[in-house]
């Protein structure tokens, strides 16, 4: 089992309190990053690093709202980011997949890699980055378009070839959602539950994508595409409260 990893994520202090056990609590924005121990797994299986930050910090003007991340999101593994509200969780989501390059006063130190991709460089188009690392909001978003349709939307703009039922199908089974909607497919997408309207959104993102970072009161499973013809083949997505 590692050591848990505690990093201040804002310019706020971190200060220890008695709690009312006697032991100590920690004040003030913080994040911790750590690893459950679990059963051995069998031998043989590889979980390579999908990203990896090297000693990140994000910035808004002269203010550091991330100070110094270094970590590694391995495939097929669940990585979690628990901190309190402002610490700073989703400015460094937003900052894996290039979304905080629309705020003017932003800017990020440091390296973010993506299969051994620097996702800064000067030649990485930040619309492709978008088009691969997703992001799935904890509030759902669905579009005002029927079930099928929402899942079916991204592929079809991209011009996708394939059997759409199929790819739909495959898309709504991976989010755990097939067996709720699969005899409402022209139903809105907006008359879902809460649940299912979230689990909807998961679809459509993962309609192409191969792995997931987390951070959110659910966790999403992590998994890798081996298929790597080309940079943007494969897509990471991150999941964060807005």
């Amino acid at each position: 089992m590692e050591d848990p990893v505690n990093a201040q994520l804002s310019e706020a202090p971190v200060r220890e309190t008695p709690t009312a056990g006697g032991g100590p609590a920690i004040e003030g924005p913080a994040i911790r990053i750590s690893t459950a121990e679990r059963p051995a797994e069998a031998p043989g299986i590889d979980h390579p690093t999908v990203i990896e930050l090297q000693d990140v910090s994000c910035y808004y003007g002269s203010f550091r709202a991330v100070r110094n991340i270094s970590l590694e999101v391995k495939a097929r593994k669940i990585t979690a980011l628990i901190g309190p509200s402002g610490c700073g969780k989703s400015t460094l989501l937003r900052t894996i997949n290039r979304m905080n390059d629309l705020i003017p006063s932003y800017r990020t130190e440091g390296h973010l890699l993506l299969d051994g991709q620097d996702l800064y460089a000067r030649e990485v188009d930040p619309v492709a980055v978008r088009r691969r690392v997703g992001m799935v909001f904890q509030k759902p978003n669905p579009f005002p378009k029927s079930v099928w349709e929402n899942v079916a939307f991204g592929p079809k703009i991209n011009g996708y070839k394939g059997d759409m039922d199929e790819l739909v199908e495959r898309s709504l089974r991976r989010a755990a959602l097939w067996d709720d909607v699969k005899d409402k497919m022209k139903q809105s997408g907006m008359a879902l539950s809460g649940g299912q309207q979230q689990r909807l959104c998961i679809a459509r993102t993962i309609r192409r994508s191969s792995s997931w970072t987390s951070r959110a009161p659910r966790s999403i499973r992590a998994a890798r595409s081996r298929s790597r013809s080309s940079w943007p083949s494969s897509r990471r997505t991150t999941r964060s409260s807005s």
